[in-house]
């Protein structure tokens, strides 16, 4: 008989008498793993995670801040920077000079205006950090320093340089008047404006003049910032008016140089006015009108030649829409020149004591183009 080996049924012995780990698990095929002791630490092990993940998030940030943190008041060493309102001043224009002081906390520090080398006494003083004066001329070169004395004894100083410069802004209308007219041809509702720049910019604290096409223009127009109009070299704008009889339109142009060194802002308001009639009597050997424009007229009754002359219409006086009337009746005026009129008060309206002439106009492309003139004639 063979001995039994011991150990075989040791084993043995062991494996049957193992428990499973999980009592509520369902019972495993021969050839599934038995599952391991320590089911219930994967809590615990997630806890840990998170724990040590957390002590990592906090040593990290204060390293962090302590590699970065921002400085404190006391610890910014004082400084000044002087900075002017506006920046490229215009001919005879007030300008304001500022002068911030930065990393001081308290008291009072003492500053010394200079202005061409010329001390400034009423405008220095204790806390005095703003400098205000007036310009002259185009082309005049300041230089503004300032010396600042804090409360602890440090001097600290800035100094800035401008030449005073301009821009000439003006505008056109498409407007028409008579040839005699010499004043501002005004633009009525639906005219086209074209606004031009003529700059003349320095270099800050020279006399040389930079290149207008090196420029930028920045149009807005009331308050509004046009960018598809405005841009490099941009000095004109063509402005369709769409504002009423008895309103305007504000232009604002403001020229940079491209470093933003410069900066210099110009403004023109442009009103929007009716079109006009004004009526006259005519030569009727040149057709040319004589006398002041007529509106009250006491006369005796006879023949007369009129003519009507157009003002601010976007259209030349042949292609308007003409009309005459004699007491609210229409006559007939001259095909070829419809702005001539001859009438006969004296076969045509014998024994009125009074006559009204009226005469229109009106631009068949256009109809809020229209206006009228009314004379008031009384017959003797």
């Amino acid at each position: 008989m063979k001995k039994q080996n011991k150990n075989k049924f040791f084993l043995a012995r062991s494996v049957a008498q193992r428990r499973p780990c999980c009592p509520s698990s369902p019972r495993r095929s021969p050839t599934a793993r038995p599952c391991r002791r320590g089911c219930g630490s994967f809590g615990k092990n997630y806890l840990c995670f998170v724990f040590l993940l957390s002590i990592f998030y906090f040593l990290f940030s204060v390293v962090v801040l302590a590699q970065f943190e921002l400085p404190t008041i006391g610890s910014i060493k004082p400084a000044i920077i002087l900075n002017s309102d506006p920046t490229t001043p215009l001919p005879n224009s007030g300008v304001t000079i500022t002068a911030n002081l930065s990393g001081i906390i308290n008291g009072d520090s003492n500053y010394v205006w200079f202005l061409n080398g010329v001390r400034q006494t009423g405008a220095s003083g204790l806390n005095k950090n703003v400098f205000t004066f007036r310009t002259g001329g185009i082309g005049t070169i300041y230089r503004i320093n300032v010396s600042v004395t804090t409360p602890n004894g440090e001097n600290l100083s800035d100094t800035i340089n401008f030449t005073v410069s301009d821009v000439d802004l003006t505008w056109v209308a498409n407007s028409e008047a008579p040839i005699f007219y010499r004043a501002k041809l005004m633009p009525t509702q639906n005219s086209l404006v074209i606004i031009s720049a003529l700059p003349f910019i320095y270099r800050s604290g020279t006399k040389n003049l930079i290149a207008s096409n090196n420029l930028t223009y920045n149009w807005k127009i009331d308050g509004k910032m046009d960018s598809e109009k405005s841009g490099v070299n941009k000095s004109s704008y063509a402005l369709r008016v769409n504002n009423f009889p008895g309103n305007s339109h504000d232009i604002r142009l403001e020229i940079k140089t491209t470093d933003d060194t410069i900066s210099l802002i110009k403004d023109v308001m442009i009103p929007v006015v009716k079109p006009r009639v004004l009526l006259h009597f005519s030569d009727p050997k040149t057709n040319l009108p004589f006398g002041a424009a007529l509106k009250n007229l006491m006369t005796k009754s006879k023949g007369f030649n009129f003519i009507a002359q157009t003002y601010f219409f976007t259209a030349p006086a042949k292609n308007l829409k003409w009309q005459w009337f004699v007491n609210n009746a229409e006559v007939g005026g001259g095909n070829e020149k419809p702005w001539l009129a001859t009438l006969n008060l004296a076969n045509d309206f014998l024994g009125q004591l009074s006559a009204q002439i009226k005469v229109t106009a009106q631009n068949p492309s256009n109809e809020l183009e229209i206006a009228q003139s009314i004379t008031n004639l009384e017959i003797r």
